[in-house]
């Protein structure tokens, strides 16, 4: 007998041996013992998760001799041509090399005929996505109104592709990528049963390799047995899958702790040699950090991990260090290099360059420190590796502005830069600090959003001892206008004497224009910031407050 693969010799052949898609099968059995059998069925979902398979199993409890049946003999005459793929009634087509019209028009009036032997006529469509507009087309009226004895079975990989028309025709079910652990305990399970010689390790790697897809981890496993016979060594398994060992990766965060470039430029070149993909490398890298994140978040979990317990020290060690926004930081500007490298020229320099980005990645300051260090007029200088996880709990301006300093470019206003905005928050009460403004800001929001929204441009306004006095900058004298309207001053003399009990005396008027404005980059505080992160002047305007 000639061989058979580990993906056919393993192939389910009932709804229970199924793995990682109990919804989708319980339904079917459900189905067939209500005898409530839809006459159509569409199975998506990526690669290798059964979606065949289970179309073969519904379609043998269908015509089983003793069914209909949610648990199919095996034994009988239809169930095993079903099995082999011979079956005179069962007929298996593949859209991808049956795309056009004529094909479907065979197949619609091979429908108005009965079964040879069997209870119904089913036909499984593969990669269903294939067939063309027309092709569709003709299997609209066929697909809603079948004759009584034929059932039709679609399977595809790419859903978004199969028409509207088509899907409102059919009970649609997604099968879902198999789960780490269901497909490591199914391998370990084939394993045993072949006698074959593997660690826990290998068997891991790939299952990783396979990306929830259990025929893809059962090929992997043939070519390795292929390769190094029923003793499988780790060594094979990491040189045929292109696998990056745990620790490797472990090594390079560790220098990038360290900031020791030196290391981090072997390491790559020693990946390099021993045949490494960059891209894979880089792909691994992420997912560490991903498992760096989830420590940090929620400990050491296995279930969420998929890591063994050998690194679990180092990895909480690792993750102890970085702070939930250095790790947003990698995982971004690594998911960007990921891309890239498909597409570089040269794959191990771009990695090397994107390590380096890292270790500075490591050391920036945040946000609060560059700020505070700029009002006290301190020199800028490296922050410790490690950032507080409540700076790192920061969002929306924070984030950008780390997103920024990883390509090493930052927006700095001219007099309105960073430092000039400290300082003129020092001279300047603002809206937001000025109480009988603020009350007035509130009781203007619920009568008029345009007054309110101009107001909000003011760069100086105080409500006190019988006075309103609101300033706008020099480039908002439309806002400017909008107050002094004549509607607009009554509604904002009437809520004041609300809120004081008079008519206060209403100024509204422009800044005094700047005088001598200078290169912002010569501002001693402008230049430290630059020094601390390479970049160039990009926005030149006033900061609002």
């Amino acid at each position: 007998m000639s061989y058979q693969v580990l993906a056919r010799k393993w192939r389910p052949q009932r709804f229970e041996e199924v793995v990682g898609q109990e919804i989708v099968t319980k339904t079917l059995q459900n189905a067939i013992k209500s005898e409530r059998i839809a006459h159509a069925f569409l199975f998506s979902g990526m690669r290798g998760v059964g979606k065949t398979t289970t179309a073969r199993i519904l379609a043998k409890g269908l015509n089983c001799q003793e069914g209909p049946t949610p648990t199919p003999c095996g034994e009988c005459v239809s169930c095993r041509e079903i099995a082999e793929t011979n079956s005179i009634d069962v007929l298996e087509i593949d859209a991808a090399s049956n795309t056009g019209v004529d094909n479907i028009r065979e197949l619609r009036d091979s429908t108005r005929y009965g079964t040879a032997r069997d209870r119904f006529k089913i036909f499984i469509i593969d990669e269903a996505h294939m067939l063309s507009n027309a092709a569709f087309n003709a299997l609209l009226k066929t697909l809603e109104e079948p004759p009584p004895h034929v059932k039709f079975i679609l399977a595809t990989t790419e859903y978004p592709k199969i028409p509207g028309t088509i899907t409102s025709r059919c009970q649609q079910f997604n099968f879902k990528p198999i789960p780490f652990s269901l497909i490591f305990e199914r391998l370990k399970l084939l394993s045993r049963e072949e006698g074959l010689e593997i660690s826990e390790y290998s068997l891991r790697a790939v299952v990783s390799a396979a990306q929830g897809s259990m025929r893809d981890a059962q090929s992997a496993l043939d070519q390795i047995i292929a390769f190094s016979g029923k003793e499988i060594r780790d060594e094979d398994v990491r040189t045929l899958l292109g696998v990056v060992d745990e620790q490797a990766v472990i090594a390079l965060v560790d220098a990038l702790l360290q900031r020791d470039a030196k290391s981090l430029v072997e390491q790559v070149q020693e990946l390099t040699i021993s045949g490494v993909d960059p891209q894979n490398f880089c792909r691994k890298l992420m997912q560490h950090v991903r498992n760096l994140m989830v420590c940090r978040v929620s400990g050491w979990d296995e279930r969420l991990l998929n890591l063994p317990d050998t690194a679990k020290n180092e990895i909480l060690k690792q993750c102890e260090q970085f702070s939930e926004l250095d790790l947003i930081r990698f995982y971004d500007l690594l998911n960007r290099t990921e891309n890239e490298l498909r597409w570089h020229s040269h794959p191990s320099v771009h990695l090397e360059m994107t390590l380096m980005k890292l270790i500075e990645l490591t050391h920036l300051p945040s946000l609060e420190e560059v700020v505070a260090k700029l009002e006290s007029g301190k020199t800028l200088g490296k922050s410790s590796p490690q950032v507080s996880s409540a700076q790192s709990s920061k969002s929306g301006e924070l984030f950008e502005t780390s997103s920024k300093r990883s390509t090493g470019e930052e927006e700095i206003g001219s007099q309105a830069g960073v430092s000039h905005a400290a300082e003129k928050a020092k001279d300047v009460e603002t809206p937001a600090e000025n109480q009988g403004f603020a009350h007035l800001l509130s009781a203007v929001q619920m009568e008029s959003i345009p007054l309110y929204s101009s107001l909000q441009h003011a760069s100086q306004a105080t409500f006190q001892d019988g006075k309103l006095s609101i300033r706008f900058p020099q480039d908002e004298s439309f806002h400017r206008q909008v107050v002094l309207e004549s509607e607009n001053q009554g509604r904002l003399s009437r809520l004041c004497a609300k809120i004081a009990g008079s008519v206060p005396e209403i100024e509204v008027r422009l800044d005094e224009p700047l005088q001598n404005q200078s290169d912002p980059t010569e501002n001693p505080k402008v230049k430290a910031f630059i020094q601390t992160f390479p970049g160039k002047v990009i926005v030149e305007k006033e900061a609002e407050d």
